[in-house]
């Protein structure tokens, strides 16, 4: 479904990604780990159209996006959960979710998938006509995650889901991705936590200074001594 290759990008003269070549097949779940500056959160920008390559290829489904504008590449099928949540925080949850639709037309199934994504994620319903700005840190991220899926896109690009929730909260976050990939979409996930990564993952990319340094099926990275000492704490 998707395919990087020789991929360059960085900001002004520092580069981000060095010949990055990464590939993801259609309803896998893929985890990209590594440390603080490796170039994780570059790679899903430079997917998702939020920073241009300098140079390589990025193609979906056959078709190459590289440099497309980030709204043909949502309409394309890509989604992007950003770091932080970013949510809009002066508007309520639905006006949230509207926004996540933004390239879409079909009025009326927009408002069915407001219905639906409300029923997926029963906080919300609660919170319908509540000011985004004042939810909780998980149920930004909920608001989040469904803001994505009203873009009905065949990968969805997730960025550190659990950074900054509490304990339980990821736990709940990580069930909600699991369940994401078992309805169909594919994902592709930057995550902090690389054991809980690694363990929900089909195969996983460790990066360091903008390169793949590893891959495999992400059992065997569990069990990769390198691994284990970088990211797993020994």
């Amino acid at each position: 479904m998707l395919r990087l290759e020789n991929l360059h990008a960085g900001y002004g003269p520092i580069a981000a990604l060095r010949g990055l070549d990464l590939t993801v097949a259609s309803g896998e779940l893929v985890c990209l780990i590594g440390a603080n500056g490796a170039g994780k959160t570059s790679t899903l920008r430079s997917i998702s159209g939020l920073l241009p390559p300098a140079r390589g290829r990025i193609v979906f489904d056959g078709r190459e996006i590289q440099g497309e504008m980030p709204a043909t590449i949502l309409k394309a099928g890509i989604a992007h959960c950003p770091e932080g949540r970013r949510v809009f925080p002066y508007l309520t949850v639905e006006e949230n979710l509207a926004m996540g639709a933004y390239v879409r037309r079909d009025r009326n199934a927009i408002a069915a998938d407001v219905d639906e994504v409300c029923r997926h994620f029963p906080i919300l319903t609660e919170r319908r006509r509540q000011m985004a700005g004042t939810l909780s840190g998980g149920e930004q991220q909920m608001l989040a995650i469904a803001r994505a899926l009203m873009a009905r896109p065949r990968l969805i690009l997730f960025d550190e889901p659990s950074l900054g929730l509490a304990p339980t909260v990821v736990e709940s976050t990580f069930a909600v991705i699991a369940d994401i990939r078992r309805r169909g979409t594919t994902v592709l996930m930057v995550e902090q936590n690389a054991y809980a990564a690694l363990r929900m993952a089909d195969r996983a990319y460790v990066m360091e200074t903008g390169r793949i340094v590893l891959e495999g099926p992400a059992r065997d990275l569990l069990d990769n001594d390198h691994v284990r000492r970088a990211y797993l704490g020994g």
